[in-house]
């Protein structure tokens, strides 16, 4: 059983990362010239800097309270449908283990798994990230400092989707604790953080922290905090929260609704064209 949950784990991840699989824009500007009134009155061509080349487009702009705000409207986009319908599709087809789940928590060595339940911890993956962000800040490394950054604004973002879903839903715990369970926001934090990490260092760092987020994900449904589908769920929505922060994506919108139903919930999606 064991395998069989760790399959549909890493499933989730797979289907999802491809999509998300590309660089953010960065900015490729030419060599170029600018006038410059010389003490002679000559105005000479005096060469000026190139714009850097290596580092994201969400580094070169400013304000960072804006751009936190400005995520939430930039969230509902298509390429956040399209990858939220791959995720809904994995959901579904691990929805007939959720009853196992509530059973006998799969089985699975809570002990092996505790880490997962600190690790994921939003207090957790937001402190490490607005550490990032300071150390950054302290060391002048204006890479560093772009990381913390969107590191922080994907955790903000992920966690208000979440938490916004999960009080409409009141999907009960498998442990019956409380009506929080769907989706995940450990997933969601761990997925969102990974999917910062691959953006900007590729896979060699992303499918380690891929593999942390799938970890985080099975030690929820060891301590039978989660369904299956609840995770994959939370994973959905970090990686998209992860896109938002750092990829451009297209003009087209949609409106989300999540639908109440009988042991889960529907989320409906409303096609907007920009006028």
């Amino acid at each position: 059983m064991f395998h069989r949950i760790l399959a549909v784990t890493l499933v989730a991840c797979a289907v999802c990362a491809p999509a998300y699989a590309q660089s953010p824009d960065t900015t490729t500007a030419p060599d170029a010239t600018v006038a410059s009134a010389t003490p002679d009155g000559s105005g000479a061509q005096v060469p000026q800097s190139p714009v850097p080349q290596s580092l994201p487009a969400s580094m070169q702009q400013p304000g960072f309270l804006k751009q936190t705000a400005s995520d939430y409207k930039n969230f509902f986009r298509y390429d956040t449908l399209k990858t939220l319908s791959i995720v809904g599709v994995v959901a579904v087809a691990a929805a007939p283990w959720d009853r196992e789940g509530v059973n006998n928590g799969f089985n699975l060595p809570t002990t092996v798994f505790q880490g997962g339940n600190v690790v994921g911890n939003f207090v957790f993956q937001f402190g490490a990230s607005a550490a990032t962000y300071g150390i950054g800040k302290l060391s002048h490394n204006d890479k560093t400092t772009a990381l913390g950054r969107d590191l922080v604004r994907a955790q903000l973002l992920s966690q208000g989707m979440v938490q916004a879903v999960k009080f409409t839903v009141r999907r009960e715990r498998p442990d019956g604790s409380n009506k929080q369970s769907f989706p995940s926001g450990h997933s969601a934090s761990s997925f969102a953080t990974a999917s910062i990490l691959h953006s900007y260092f590729g896979w060699k760092v992303g499918l380690p922290a891929y593999a942390l987020g799938s970890y985080v994900g099975l030690a929820r449904m060891s301590w039978n905090r989660h369904h299956v589908t609840d995770v994959v769920m939370g994973a959905g929505f970090g990686i998209v929260s992860a896109k938002t922060v750092t990829m451009s994506m297209g003009k087209t919108q949609f409106s989300v609704g999540v639908q109440p139903q009988v042991g889960g919930a529907s989320i409906n999606f409303t096609k907007v064209n920009k006028k």
